[in-house]
């Protein structure tokens, strides 16, 4: 692991300290830090385009990803940034702490916003933009940050220079959270009232606000944030247009054809500013074409559908044999039949065309080799985790039994293996009933007094109002009562999942059904109290996670709450 981490860190240093030439081959990226905490380098990209020089004074936008402010990466907004970038403005992607590897809150994640804005203003000469015609973007919690630039007293960073203003000219903001004084909201900051004013945008919107496109689908919840900003942007006669996406949820804005429509409203708001000129270049698929990836692999070209792709997901509908737009599990053949529930991610019993696409999507992200890591391994060759006759494994006899090779329990007790394991990927399918709550245990050093002495990384089923309604700590794929996940992917009851959990020292990953959704540094738990949010720990968990060993047995918990779980193919690499 060490070589490798070595080898790892010298590949990263050769790439970000050169250009790249972006996919169209007509802009160009470089990447700068624009500021450094601790010993971590807070990284920005810069989109040039055609022709660019340094004396230039360009439009320029920067985004801020999503993530809950506590994940995400910086790539998001690449297709958007190259995009604008070859319409003439410098485009930027600046990257920001969070939570999961930095053991953040929301207001840090605005400090290191309002940071990457100054020093785009301050180094505008040599990045040959006008520094007046600054527009701020990003995605939901991204989006949060590009609107706090708004506040003109805000949280500020250590050492930022306050004379430079982080207010821009206009902001695009895609699904945002636009105020923190909101009860679910405001936990985040350990319910600090002064500080969650400070952090929400809504609340300091005056009839001089930036110009601001706010763009939602019409079946998020979090669109309640926009109605009331446009409600009192209304009553203050600031400028705030809307875009809504009927029928849409959170995110929509990541995938086609809706990538392209978002985008061209984009690029009509900032000519309206006067920061393009001429029509949006950018084309919406039609038909088929409308299945080209949200991101695109560096052969393909903007507003042009991979022929391959189209070809595989018509051969695949080939099989809805009544012609009702639909594949039922009946209908299904080979490895869609094989792998149909995995493929089926609304679980209502069929395969639509979106869901065949989506899974074009990940096929082809997968076939990307190294320079792509796959989400869920490829378990072909690993090791069962226990035998069939769990002869290996410890528990109390009668509870716990395997017929057809899935493996479930009949009271609420666990089983362990016989031996501890330290670094290891571990790899399972799940599946719930009505009010499930369960578990994966790692780096057990007390099987008797297991739940202060482990870390349990959640299995519930969150359609079930107990858990729904529970902290987000205690949902499906949380470290639980550590970290929540950044999003709930568990499928409905009756359904199978696919975890995967990976333990390197006290770095723990866990990706649920093809989406990364916790990834947890123990290190950063130094107390038994409280978590780095600043949150409650349940009182039960009275050890600091940062002094718990990392080698240890794994376990299952059995029927708790009343309710079974059920296991299958529970696979495991151990990592040298």
């Amino acid at each position: 692991m060490k070589r490798f981490t070595i080898v790892l860190t010298a590949v990263l240093a050769v790439l970000l300290s050169g250009t790249v030439i972006c996919a169209k081959e007509t802009t160009t990226t470089k990447v700068f830090t624009y500021k450094t905490v601790g010993e971590k380098e807070l990284k920005i990209h810069l989109h040039f385009p055609p022709g660019w020089k340094s004396g230039d004074r360009r439009p320029a936008i920067i985004f801020f990803f999503g993530g809950g402010w506590t994940g995400g990466k910086i790539d998001q907004f690449e297709f958007q940034a190259d995009y604008l970038a070859g319409r003439g403005m410098v485009a930027a992607r600046a990257d920001y702490r969070v939570k999961s590897r930095d053991g953040v809150t929301p207001d840090k994640c605005v400090e290191d916003a309002r940071s990457a804005v100054r020093w785009m203003r301050k180094n505008a000469g040599r990045l040959g933009i006008d520094s007046q015609k600054l527009i701020s973007s990003g995605g939901s919690a991204g989006g949060h940050l590009a609107a706090c630039m708004m506040i003109a007293d805000s949280v500020e960073a250590d050492g930022d220079d306050l004379s430079i203003s982080t207010i821009p000219q206009a902001m695009v903001l895609f699904n945002p959270v636009l105020s923190f004084e909101h009860e679910q909201m405001i936990t985040r900051l350990g319910g600090d009232k002064r500080l969650a004013r400070k952090i929400s945008p809504t609340s300091h919107l005056a009839k001089n606000a930036p110009p601001a496109l706010i763009i939602f689908g019409t079946n998020d919840r979090l669109k309640a944030f926009g109605d009331a900003y446009w409600k009192k942007a209304e009553e203050v006669g600031a400028r705030a247009d809307k875009f809504l996406a009927e029928g849409q949820g959170h995110g929509f804005f990541n995938r086609s054809p809706w990538q392209e429509r978002t985008l061209i409203a984009a690029d009509k708001f900032l000519a309206s500013l006067g920061y393009l000129r001429g029509s949006p270049t950018v084309e919406v698929p039609q038909g088929e074409a409308a299945e080209r990836p949200a991101r695109q692999a560096p052969a393909d070209r903007p507003g042009r559908q991979s022929p391959d792709r189209a070809g595989v997901v018509a051969r695949w509908m080939k099989m809805d044999k009544n012609n009702d737009g639909k594949i039922s599990s009946e209908e299904a053949q080979g490895q869609l039949k094989k792998n149909f529930d995995r493929v089926d991610t609304n679980s209502d019993g069929f395969v639509d065309r979106d869901e065949l696409v989506e899974l074009g999507k990940r096929l082809q992200r997968n076939r990307g080799g190294a320079a792509r890591k796959r989400v869920h391994p490829n378990v072909g060759n690993w090791k069962n985790l226990f035998t069939e006759d769990l002869s290996n494994a410890i528990f109390t006899k009668g509870v716990w039994t395997v017929e057809d090779g899935v493996l479930t329990a009949s009271e609420d007790q666990a089983i362990w293996t016989k031996r501890d394991y330290d670094n290891f990927i571990l790899d399972l399918e799940f599946k719930t009933a009505s009010g499930t709550n369960s578990g994966v245990v790692v780096y057990c050093s007390d099987m008797k007094n297991w739940i202060p002495n482990s870390v349990e990384i959640q299995i519930a089923d969150d359609f079930a109002e107990k858990w729904a309604k529970s902290p987000k700590t205690w949902q499906c794929g949380a470290i639980f009562g550590h970290l929540a996940p950044t999003k709930s992917v568990v499928k409905k009851p009756g359904q199978w999942n696919r975890f995967t959990v990976t333990c390197v020292d006290r770095k723990i990953d866990v990706a649920l059904n093809g989406e990364r959704i916790t990834s947890m540094d123990m290190s950063l738990w130094t107390s038994a109290k409280t978590n780095p949010d600043g949150s409650e720990i349940p009182p039960w968990l009275n050890k600091p996670l940062s002094k718990a060993p990392t080698k240890g047995r794994i376990g299952l918990q059995g029927k708790h709450a009343g309710a079974p779980i059920w296991f299958r193919n529970i696979k495991i690499r151990e990592l040298r």
